[in-house]
């Protein structure tokens, strides 16, 4: 189990891969999700949600829905890093934002996830409580990233206005 100010402002650095690239020379969408998705990793395994957790409780989280803006793009071997913030959280879900930033500080794409704790012992899947300590450490995480809230750009739907 980690610390409490390690659970709220947890941040990952990585590298743009080759198989990150696409046929523009550039990051592929696929590859930002993948960036976010192994932050999201990283950061449960820091929470006590790890492999370990996972094998003796047959518990992890499921991701119920994602969304990404793209801002800026990256090219292969270009340093990254990801930032995760606990937006919200309940008994059994984590509303988490996550940012990209290149090494000069400039935004790249942010990702905003909802994410569900479930259980799969017996089979079926269904959704669980979080234990008390990850409970604990996303309820610190949650007060923690206030100071970032409001977030404009997660008000805006997706779609074309009709005239």
């Amino acid at each position: 189990m980690t610390d409490r100010r390690a659970a709220a402002s947890f941040t990952r650095k990585t590298r743009v891969g080759r198989e990150w690239v696409d046929y523009n020379g550039h990051m592929a969408d696929f590859a930002y999700a993948i960036a976010f998705s192994e932050t999201m990793t990283a950061y449960m395994d820091e929470i006590g949600l790890d492999a370990a957790y996972r094998a003796a409780t047959s518990a992890t989280l499921y991701t119920l829905d994602m969304r990404i803006g793209y801002l800026r793009e990256c090219h292969e071997g270009d340093a990254l890093q990801l930032s995760l913030h606990v937006l919200a959280a309940d008994s059994k879900r984590l509303h988490g934002y996550l940012e990209m930033h290149n090494a000069g500080g400039t935004l790249l794409a942010w990702s905003e996830l909802m994410m569900l704790h479930v259980s799969q012992a017996g089979g079926q899947p269904k959704a669980a409580a979080f234990p008390a300590e990850v409970a604990a450490l996303l309820d610190l995480a949650v007060v923690d990233s206030a100071e970032i809230l409001p977030l404009p750009h997660l008000e805006r739907q997706i779609g074309l206005s009709r005239t």
